[in-house]
């Protein structure tokens, strides 16, 4: 049994692993966030029209990247167990099947979006004008060219956060921003010989980027010192490994194309609203996604220190880097909750200058910042609970909070009731508190400790 100073020292010993793994992911999804602001701001100068179709064209990839991001899932936690496990072997073997399976899968994705880009976009989005479908479905067929080395980027990124490397990640997401940054301005508004080419331009640059950084992780992961693997190991498929990537990484893909799909039909009732009324939704969205940032690297720290602990047969130690991440993690973005609490108007009018935008977008904001505790709740612990391999009760959770309350509760709120765009985000509220309950309440009975994966 352990001593009070010795239980203080665990947990000093905790926090201290938590920050580490936790700060490089933090900036790597500040990164993100950034690139995406500014990739707007490029392709917005050239017209709506343009914008549409830059938007379109990402809703079809980010089908193929919530494919690639489930088996990043699968391989993220098994890696960790056998990392945490003394088993680098082991781990070196599980990144080798993660890239024999994304070939394959990635490349099917890649053939299908290559082939049928613009009989996808056409049938999603009928109502769009011809123009800005045709200018989506180039879009896709440019992107789509690199999605092999794309797929190669975000499960190795994956890989090294499972054996406990966040700050490699970090620095290859930096540069690929920087990257696609430059190719864009290059060849969006055309720079010396190289021709303006507009959307086509925008889609070059991200698949150059994105073809650099899968090169850039090829070369990490085959001098990694932990992981060794080597162009001359044997590539063969292993179906044994295989099915337990798949075990982990199914149940994260149904999660994530569930949370897709209800994220839509949520979108399409608050559209229903008016143009105001949708404006201010995506103020709000994007102010709170400042929040979103250290939650997501608390995250990852999260399921990176459980799955390591879980490998070393320690379930106590993965409880308690669950908690005290969990914790911190609540601490951080109860702040953000604050400060969307005390003053909103600033925050949203970084995003407009419409004085009834920014009126009720910080209704909207001063809402949710009391959800902020909740969310930091369902993050973390989720992430922890995919550090197990326990994804299937994600799924479930998912499928009770955002489909059935989120989706079925701003409905009757905000068309029903007719409280508009504030019954909308009271749903998502009640939302977040539920599903922040149900994922602590599955961590506390602590059936995930015993997943065998």
């Amino acid at each position: 049994m352990r001593t009070e100073p010795q239980l203080m020292v665990g947990k000093t010993e905790t926090r201290r692993k938590i920050l580490h793994l936790a700060w490089p992911a933090i900036v790597e999804n500040l990164l993100h966030t950034m690139v995406g602001i500014v990739d707007t701001a490029m392709v917005g100068r050239l017209g709506a029209a343009s914008l549409a179709a830059v938007g379109l064209g990402n809703q079809i990839s980010m089908v193929g990247l919530t494919v690639f991001s489930a088996l990043a899932t699968g391989s993220t936690a098994l890696v960790a167990r056998h990392i945490g496990a003394g088993e680098r072997g082991k781990a070196g073997d599980v990144a080798r099947q993660s890239l024999i399976l994304g070939l394959f899968v990635s490349g099917a994705v890649m053939l299908t979006f290559l082939l049928f880009a613009g009989g996808l976009l056409g049938l999603l989005f009928r109502r769009s004008e011809g123009a800005v479908l045709q200018m989506g479905a180039t879009y896709v067929r440019i992107v789509s060219a690199a999605m092999i080395l794309n797929y190669f980027l975000i499960v190795i990124n994956a890989i090294l956060r499972g054996a406990g490397d966040t700050q490699t990640p970090m620095r290859i997401t930096a540069l690929v921003n920087v990257i696609n940054i430059g190719g864009n301005f290059i060849f969006i508004y055309g720079v010396g010989p190289i021709p303006a080419l507009g959307v086509a331009g925008a889609a070059l640059g991200t698949a150059i980027a994105q073809a650099c950084g899968g090169l850039i992780a090829l070369g990490v992961l085959f001098r990694h010192p932990v992981l060794r693997v080597r162009l001359t190991d044997s590539f063969k498929p292993d179906r044994s490994i295989i099915r337990r990537i798949a075990n982990i990484g199914i149940p994260a893909g149904a999660e994530q194309g569930m949370m897709r799909v209800a994220q839509l039909v949520y979108t399409m009732i608050v559209s229903s609203l008016g143009t105001v009324a949708y404006a201010a939704h995506q103020v709000a969205l994007n102010a709170e996604s400042l929040s979103f940032m250290p939650g997501a690297g608390f995250a990852t720290a999260s399921t990176t220190l459980v799955g390591q602990n879980l490998g070393a047969e320690d379930p106590e130690g993965a409880e308690q880097a669950g908690r005290v991440t969990r914790n911190l993690g609540i601490l951080v973005m109860s702040i953000m909750g604050v400060i969307f609490l005390v003053m909103p108007e600033p925050i949203v009018r970084i995003f407009s200058s419409d004085p009834e935008v920014i009126e009720l977008a910080a209704i909207c904001l001063r809402l949710v910042a009391i959800a902020q505790p909740a969310l930091a709740t369902w993050m973390i612990i989720a992430g922890g609970l995919r550090g197990a391999g326990d994804t299937r009760s994600i799924l479930k959770i998912v499928i009770v909070g955002f489909v059935l309350i989120r989706v079925a509760l701003a409905y009757v709120l905000a068309i029903q009731l007719g409280w508009g765009l504030i019954g909308a985000w009271i749903a998502m509220v009640i939302d977040l508190f539920v599903r922040g309950f149900l994922i602590q309440v599955r961590f506390n009975k602590g059936a995930w400790k015993l997943l065998q994966v």
